[in-house]
């Protein structure tokens, strides 16, 4: 009887290294190497892949991959031709952008937002421009940047005409259009905006800019991937997963909080 339940124990060792063995080459199966080109448009201090260390949002798309076996290749272009050249198809997918009606019949979106963005108004610190509505604002000409999404309400105000825009092609731009009296307010994500104006701009100048602390919206931002990529589906479901890891172990809390030190506390 002994030997019986020693040969079923035993067995019953085999079958389970057995499965076990089966459900690791699943996961190797699933995870083998795999690689991909990114859009990384300029701006910082949120997305900054050329640099080192790179920016918030460029750093949590790299370490969700990494976790899950996919080596990433950035590509620099200007906000405006990032999002554009995905929707024609030049380039295969990117970070940090927003649903929009456009966008939404080409692209597929991660399961989850990788940021919030808070879309606030810079404007000149001697003017007081208050608003309840933003129909409010159509009597003073907003800047805004080729690209960039802001709100759907004001999306459709500047296409209806309910709002006064001009359009820059990058951020910069914009806040040197606002120093000059071009434009009147500029609306742009508050850290990027404060990051833009410590950076480029003399003490002078940045004196002379300030924010509301009224937010436009805040704007949930994600990885997207072009609907007809070949491999889209794959690169989907592993930016998921590894974002989902990223976000359980701790380590998203961790990287967000090094950003903010880094780049926003001192300001």
């Amino acid at each position: 009887m002994a030997i019986l339940y020693s040969k079923f124990t035993s067995i019953g060792h085999v079958l389970v290294l057995v499965v076990l063995s089966h459900l690791c080459c699943i996961q190797a199966c699933a995870d083998e190497r795999m690689k991909i080109t990114l859009t990384d448009q300029e701006y910082p201090p949120l997305t900054m892949a050329p640099t080192e260390p790179p920016g918030l949002l460029t750093s949590i798309v790299r370490e969700s991959f990494r976790l899950v076996n996919v080596e990433v290749e950035f590509v620099s272009v200007p906000n405006n031709r990032a999002i554009a050249g995905i929707l024609r198809g030049l380039y295969d997918a990117s970070y940090g952008w927003a649903h929009t009606p456009e966008r939404d019949e080409k692209l597929l979106y991660s399961s989850l937002p990788i940021y919030s963005m808070r879309m606030v108004f810079f404007q000149k610190s001697d003017r007081k421009i208050q608003w309840d509505t933003l129909k409010d604002l159509k009597q003073y000409r907003i800047g805004v940047t080729l690209g960039d999404f802001y709100s759907d309400e004001f999306t459709a105000l500047s296409h209806s005409g309910g709002l006064s825009v001009d359009a820059a092609s990058n951020d910069i731009t914009n806040f040197k259009k606002l120093l000059l009296d071009r434009i009147e307010l500029f609306p742009i994500e508050q850290d990027v905006g404060q990051y833009i104006v410590k950076k480029y701009f003399t003490i002078e100048e940045q004196q002379k800019i300030t924010f509301q602390s009224r937010a436009i919206s805040d704007v949930p931002v994600y990885f997207v991937v072009r609907r007809d990529y070949r491999q889209a589906t794959e690169i989907l479901d592993r930016f998921n997963r590894g974002f989902r890891q990223l976000a359980s172990s701790g380590q998203l809390e961790k990287m967000t909080a090094a950003y903010r030190a880094q780049y926003l506390d001192k300001q």
